[in-house]
Formats: C-alpha cells, sequence, structure tokens
C-alpha cells in the first residue's frame, strides 16, 4: 500500500507539470478498469528496475508524447507497452513491455546515448505486424531536427530487434504503392566537412522499405544542400495518379524553398531538377517573412506548393511581412510540371487567406498593423508613364476578440466574415467603386481559415458603402 501510495503520488505531482503529459498512465490509454492499478504498478516496477525513482523522457514532436506508449506490437489483440526513462548513468533507455495472461514481461530493453527522444511512429508491415521507429537525439527548436532513427521490429517468439537507419533531419512514413504498408522517408541535411581537405556530406532522401522482416534502403536521391532547418514534411496525393513527399524548409538567411520527391518503384527522384545545381533558380524560392508551407490549400485533395510575388505599391520604407505578397498555389501534373491551381493573399499570424479576384491582379496593395489586427487593402493604380501609385481604400479585415467584437466590432463599421474560439474576424468595405466592390464581396464569400473549421461559417449581408 506504501508503494501504491507513493506511486499515485509521483503520477499526480507529475500531471502538474505543464510540460509533462502523463496520458500514456491514463485509465482511458493504458487499459480499461478493473485492472488499470494493477498494470500501472508492473509498468513502473518494470521501467524502475534497480533503480530508486524513474525519469520518464516524452517525445518531443510527432503524435505520440507519452512516456509510456500503449501499443499491441506484438499483435495478439493484447496492449503491450513502450517506456522511455532516464537511466542513472546516462542516457535515455527505451523498454519493450509484453503482456501475458495477467504478467508483464521485458521483451527487450534498449539504451541509447541521446538524452531525449525527438518522435515515434509506427508503420504497417509487409505480412501484418508494425515496424516501430524511434528517433534519437538533440532538437533544435521545434523543426531543425538532426537525431538518429532506429527502427525495432517484433520478431513474433518474444523478442524486439533494433535496427540502425542512420541520421534525419525530418521523416514521415509513406505508401507510395498504395498496399497498406509502409515506408519510411528520411532526409538529412548537408553537414560541413570536419577537417580542411576533408569532403562535406552532402544532403540525401532517404526511402526504406522492409524485406523479409528486414529494414532495406530500397531508393535515395540528392536533396537541397543549401537547406539549413527543415519547416515542414508532408506525404500525399500531388494529382490523380502521383503521391509524393513535399518538404519545406529554411537557408542560412532564412528565406523559404519546396523539394518535390517522387517514387517510381524503382527510382527516388528530387523535383526541381538539378535541385543542387548551382545557377538553379527554384520557382518556389520565397523570402523569410513568407511562412508558406505546402498544404492542400484548396481542399481538392492535392498537395499544393507556394510561390510568392512581391504585391505592387508597397513603399520601400515599409517593413514586410506575409501580407506583402500574393502567393500563386501550384500542383504538380502526372509529368512533374508544375501548373497554377489559385491565387491568394494570405494572412497566417491572424490564420486567414482569400482567394484574389481576377479584376484586382495586379491592382492591390496590403497594409498591415500587427498590434491592431488589422490589415487594409488598397487600390493600384497605373499612371499614363506606367508609375503605380496608391488608389482608395478597397477593405479592411480585423481579427477581433470575442469580447472586442461583441464590444465595438459592429458598430465601427465591420461585418463579421467567421469566428473560431476566441477570435471573430470582420470586414470593412469602404470602396464605392462598383466593379471593385463586386471583387471585394467575392472575397468576403471566399473567406478562409487556414487551421481549423469555422464556428459560424454563414455569411450575413454585406455592408451598405456608407459602412
Amino acid at each position: 500500500m506504501k508503494k501504491l501510495a507513493a506511486l499515485l503520488a509521483l503520477i499526480m505531482t507529475l500531471m502538474e507539470l505543464p510540460s509533462c503529459s502523463l496520458t500514456g498512465l491514463s485509465a482511458q490509454n493504458l487499459m480499461a478498469p478493473p485492472k488499470a492499478n494493477a498494470d500501472q504498478q508492473a509498468i513502473y516496477r518494470l521501467m524502475q528496475g534497480a533503480q530508486t525513482d524513474v525519469t520518464f523522457i516524452y517525445p518531443r514532436s510527432g503524435d505520440y508524447r507519452s512516456a509510456i506508449i500503449m501499443r499491441d506490437f506484438t499483435g495478439d489483440g493484447v496492449e503491450d507497452a513502450i517506456g522511455f526513462h532516464l537511466v542513472e548513468d546516462g542516457g535515455v533507455e527505451v523498454l519493450f513491455l509484453m503482456k501475458s495472461g495477467e504478467e508483464w514481461m521485458t521483451a527487450a530493453a534498449y539504451r541509447n546515448i541521446a538524452t531525449q527522444v525527438d518522435r515515434v511512429c509506427f508503420g504497417a508491415l509487409p505480412g501484418g505486424g508494425e515496424a516501430i521507429f524511434i528517433g534519437w537525439g538533440s532538437t533544435a527548436g521545434a523543426t531543425g531536427r538532426t537525431a538518429a532513427v532506429n527502427a525495432y521490429l517484433y520478431d513474433g517468439s518474444g523478442y524486439v530487434y533494433e535496427h540502425s537507419l542512420g541520421i534525419y533531419g525530418e521523416l514521415i512514413l509513406t505508401d507510395f504503392d498504395g498496399d497498406g504498408c509502409h515506408e519510411l522517408f528520411a532526409i538529412d541535411k548537408s553537414v560541413p566537412a570536419e577537417e580542411e581537405g576533408a569532403e562535406p556530406t552532402t544532403a540525401r532522401a532517404r526511402l526504406f522499405t522492409f524485406d523479409t522482416g528486414q529494414p532495406v534502403e530500397a531508393a535515395g536521391a540528392d536533396a537541397d544542400n543549401a537547406i539549413s532547418v527543415y519547416s515542414s514534411v508532408v506525404f500525399g496525393q500531388l494529382n490523380a495518379t502521383t503521391q509524393g513527399v513535399v518538404v519545406d524548409g529554411a537557408t542560412a538567411d532564412g528565406s523559404m524553398t519546396t523539394q518535390v520527391f517522387l517514387f517510381d518503384g524503382e527510382k527516388l527522384v528530387n523535383r526541381p531538377w538539378h535541385v543542387n545545381g548551382e545557377s538553379l533558380e527554384n520557382p518556389y524560392a520565397r523570402p523569410a517573412v513568407t511562412q508558406f508551407y505546402a498544404r492542400d490549400i484548396n481542399d481538392d485533395g492535392y498537395i499544393e506548393i507556394p510561390a510568392v510575388t512581391r504585391l505592387p505599391g508597397i513603399s520601400e520604407d515599409v517593413a514586410l511581412d506575409s501580407t506583402s505578397y500574393m502567393v500563386e498555389w501550384h500542383a504538380l501534373n502526372p509529368e512533374g510540371e508544375s501548373r497554377l491551381v489559385l491565387r491568394a493573399l494570405m494572412n497566417p499570424r491572424e490564420n486567414y487567406w482569400f482567394r484574389l479576384p481576377f479584376p484586382l491582379l495586379g491592382r492591390i496593395c496590403a497594409t498591415n498593423d500587427p498590434e491592431r489586427r488589422t490589415v487594409t487593402y488598397t487600390e493600384v493604380i497605373t499612371d499614363e508613364e506606367g508609375n503605380q501609385l496608391l488608389g482608395g481604400k478597397l477593405f479592411s479585415i480585423r481579427a477581433f476578440t470575442r469580447s472586442g467584437w461583441e464590444s465595438r466590432g459592429e458598430f465601427s463599421g465591420y461585418t463579421m466574415l467567421a469566428s473560431q474560439n476566441d477570435v471573430v474576424y470582420g470586414i470593412q468595405i469602404t470602396t464605392r467603386d462598383e466593379a471593385a466592390r463586386r471583387s471585394v464581396e467575392e472575397i468576403a464569400g471566399d473567406f478562409c481559415l487556414l487551421t481549423g473549421e469555422a464556428d459560424e461559417p454563414e455569411l450575413p449581408p454585406s455592408p451598405s458603402p456608407e459602412g
């Protein structure tokens, strides 16, 4: 009883820490009552071993953030456990724990010199079963990972084997052939030469498959050596017949770029072609302030890639941000060539975007006031000499807190576009030009949130010209 009381006190203490997640020890994720306490104690004792206490280690990223992950990695229909804890004399140990009847036992335990776990993911294997992938090592911020990934495979007879797959900067599970079994895509960064006269390590992407239960590097391709931090990696449909991995990254000066990797069953190919060529101008290169990542922007089921163009009429002394650019979203056709899908103006800081109507193409400028959370859009006029001048204001979009909207939103001439959580988005139409007004009303109808769904998608009537 004293041990149980001490265990429960430890759990309650850890649950109060904001950086810790004990979902792996909850009744819901561990097992169903009434066996929860007994199983919980058994798992804890096995992790503790000869140590006086257990210091849990939590994966820093990915879908599985618990120090104890409940998963049926043996495939017998009973949940097993994967636990991470700090070892007293250094490193992190992972334990693979099996339950047979009422007893828990250790199937395997591996120590890694890393002091933290980057991520854990599970891949379906040919013939059934799962591969467990663990990314070990340090992380630089949220997305600048340089870690080592290992695969762990249960052999069916009570043991889990470890296989080293090397270093990665980012990784993702894929299923290029659509057979329901996963491959592992890993991409690393270029590493400078350690000593004078030595060659640097070039950036490379690798695709791992499984042959008779063993991980095999099935294909590889050169990656962009200029990338210093990977920002995003997604796998999905590029068009009706082609799947791919799309990787966004930043160079040393913060500028963004995108690479696309395709696999034909034999070769892994990087687009754009000759991505490491000195003369290559990547069409998806964009300034550091444009934090736009590849995504299915229009919900058509295909991943689109952003390219940016600075809006006209912006003064040289204005500090540029993401609202200062038109974003052209491109998709790849089956031949790997780019095609324009839509043009948009975006404000990722406030989580919204809208399609740019064709009549306003090259005729709109944006001025952002982050403190007031307001972007004002102004007409751009070209004079007889070809100079671009600012005309009248077209409209403004403002993000209110819900209390701010209720107290002054509608009374200040704004009409609600959408709301999400504590944020209400409003538009104020100021142009009196009928043609421009129709375009702005089209914008109001196309207003979208970047993440999540709006609480109130129905749009009210447009305001009068007097605002």
